[in-house]
């Protein structure tokens, strides 16, 4: 059986109808010959109408109304024509298949599936009891009905699995920007340790052979912490820092504005000085208010961040430890401590000369 399936879900869609089109055939054709009290007043015509009634289910996804209303006309025709029962069931089937590839119509569908099981009945001059008015019409509108409410199980699967999917993208999304992070803490963190132990001992050794091989070190392990910067801050994207503002809860007062021009490196950097900044005044600090204020003197971007609080950085003092490497690794200057007559200030100053654009 599951190679049955399996082999029907490899079908183009065109091939599964006309299949199931000819499958609906063979079934009305063979199961009414089957009772040998109406197999006489079976003939010719009565075959003509059971296949062109089937016909249509071979359009049911490309042509869905076209189909059922055909399908449905073939069976009016039938009973105009006073032939026996022919193919009420699948024109049934028909419509289900038209309430569900097109729920929009399912109202139409399911008043013009009523009126015309009961204009059948009058064409057939049945006599109609008073609650063949009710049963009648349920039963013209019950494959309606299902075929509506399986699109809806469908559309609500759908939505499901777009929902768990665009959950895994934002566990992989998080899970990718805290590797950023660590690589971020661990590697530029040693790698800003030998660049200042290089630049260090370069004082003591000036003018030997070991001046110059510290040279080296410092410089390529200052390139090396910008193109790691650089890697990391180009997967994500660009800074926004009304959107960062925003996030946040209370009073934060923005003062100028990151330069349009400025080098990709710079901004990136500008912009995790305030991150961080306005994290910790978030965080440790019991301010309701803070300023950010952003010079530029086309040499030198200026960025302060003031808080009114009492608190300060945590103890670990990571973010001020990255927010440090990250403006000396461009050339640039930071500070951060407590301010009179209370607060904590952030200052940073970072060359806007030379950066990655």
């Amino acid at each position: 059986m599951r190679d049955v399936v399996r082999w029907w879900r490899r079908l183009a869609d065109r091939a599964q109808d006309a299949l199931l089109a000819a499958l609906a055939a063979a079934l009305s054709l063979c199961l009414p010959v089957l009772d040998s009290s109406a197999a006489g007043e079976l003939g010719p015509v009565w075959v003509l109408l059971v296949l062109g009634a089937c016909a249509p289910l071979a359009l049911r996804r490309r042509l869905p109304l076209t189909a059922a209303a055909a399908s449905a006309g073939v069976v009016s025709i039938g009973v105009v024509l006073g032939q026996p029962q022919a193919g009420v069931v699948v024109a049934l089937a028909a419509i289900g298949s038209a309430a569900y590839h097109r729920e929009d119509r399912w109202p139409v569908l399911a008043l013009g599936s009523a009126i015309w099981m009961l204009f059948n009945i009058v064409l057939a001059y049945e006599p109609l009891q008073p609650l063949d008015l009710l049963a009648v019409p349920g039963t013209a509108v019950a494959p309606v009905a299902l075929g509506y409410a399986l699109r809806l199980q469908k559309s609500r699967a759908e939505q499901l699995a777009r929902l768990r999917e665009a959950q895994v993208r934002q566990v992989w999304a998080e899970e990718r920007a805290q590797l950023a992070r660590d690589v971020h803490d661990v590697v530029g963190h040693h790698l800003s340790a030998i660049r200042m132990q290089a630049v260090g001992s370069r004082k003591a050794l000036a003018g030997t052979e070991a001046d110059a091989v510290l040279t080296t070190i410092a410089t390529l392990s200052a390139e090396a912490l910008q193109e790691i910067r650089r890697l990391l801050d180009d997967s994500e994207k660009p800074p926004d820092l009304e959107a960062l503002v925003a996030r946040l809860p209370g009073r934060i007062d923005v003062r100028g504005a990151l330069p349009a021009d400025l080098p990709r490196d710079v901004r990136h950097c500008a912009y995790r000085v305030v991150q961080e900044a306005l994290t910790n005044v978030t965080r440790h600090s019991s301010a309701e208010e803070a300023e950010v204020r952003i010079a530029d003197d086309e040499e030198h971007l200026v960025i302060t961040v003031d808080d009114q609080g009492h608190g300060v950085p945590g103890p670990a003092g990571r973010g001020l430890r990255g927010m440090r490497e990250r403006v000396e690794s461009l050339g640039g200057s930071f500070a951060a401590g407590p301010r009179e007559p209370r607060g904590w200030r952030v200052r940073a100053r970072i060359p806007t000369r030379g950066g990655a654009r």
